[in-house]
């Protein structure tokens, strides 16, 4: 039996899906980068993993000076047309992990829906270590909480999931109803890494002891939305997922059909709701 490929490895498929990801993920919420940029003044900053510029493009208009760096060629092409001649903004193709960048030069470090593709034995430290005393980590996702309407739903994708990836619906995490999920990040504040592993629902092993001595005074901010897709729409969004590539290539065609079957019964259409999350921590 071959060896399944560890989780972190799948941050590398998102290049080749430049296009669809860009068209089909969600973008951030203003009010979450200004609450983060009010913790902490000044104009430099970096970005980990800033794919298709969608949150680059806020930190460009708000006249910061950028470092944007993420991995994939493809990626930050369309940053780069997203974001336009923005003379404030470089772009770094590289891992976070292997890019050189001046150390205590930035005042903030912002990383949406990428941090986990780090690894956290470098990128904690890192991080600390290119921000100035008292400079800000800034982490934003988003995550689908627990509603009224979800349960069914989740048991039902679970259930098909199982069929075709069993191996993938174990490392699931489970849905949390919002204030679950704040619950147990708040019951780990002591250490920014184990607050975000707790709020990515354990899968991907962030937590580091060193984090712990490395930030402080962490804050939670977030925002929650009720969002309605179709099918069609749900399908395209889920095929610029990491879950969706770790599916066994010859099963996801199968997966799709009956995933699609059950989504007709519920209408075609799906009500969900989803949170942004902003984690802000101050460098030691």
């Amino acid at each position: 039996m071959n060896a399944r490929p560890p989780l972190r490895s799948f941050g590398q498929v998102f290049d080749g899906i430049a296009t669809e990801y860009d068209a089909h993920r969600p973008g951030y919420p203003a009010e979450l980068v200004d609450a983060a940029l009010a913790r902490h003044a000044g104009e430099t900053v970096v970005e980990v993993g800033c794919g298709t510029g969608k949150l680059t493009e806020l930190l460009a208009a708000r006249d910061l000076r950028v470092d944007a760096v993420d991995p994939g060629p493809s990626m930050i092409e369309v940053a780069k047309r997203r974001v336009g001649d923005a003379a404030n903004v470089r772009f770094h193709v590289a891992r976070f992990e292997d890019v050189d960048l001046p150390a205590g030069a930035y005042s903030a470090l912002f990383s949406a829906t990428a941090f986990h593709w780090v690894d956290p034995r470098v990128g904690w430290r890192k991080a600390a270590a290119l921000l100035e005393p008292g400079g800000v980590l800034a982490l934003l996702m988003h995550q689908h909480v627990r509603d009224e309407q979800s349960d069914e739903q989740e048991r039902a994708f679970r259930s098909i999931l199982r069929t075709y990836a069993p191996e993938v619906e174990e490392t699931l995490p489970r849905l949390r109803a919002l204030d679950e999920l704040l619950a147990g990040a708040e019951a780990r504040r002591a250490n920014a890494s184990t607050i975000w592993d707790s709020l990515m629902g354990h899968a991907h092993d962030l937590s580091v002891p060193e984090a712990a001595e490395l930030f402080t005074d962490v804050e939670l901010t977030t925002t929650v939305e009720k969002i309605e897709q179709t099918t069609d729409e749900l399908w395209a969004q889920f095929r610029t997922t990491s879950l969706y590539f770790r599916i066994d290539p010859s099963r996801r065609a199968a997966f799709e059909a009956d995933d699609r079957r059950n989504l007709e019964g519920f209408g075609g259409r799906l009500t969900s709701s989803q949170a942004a999350i902003l984690m802000t921590a101050r460098r030691v």
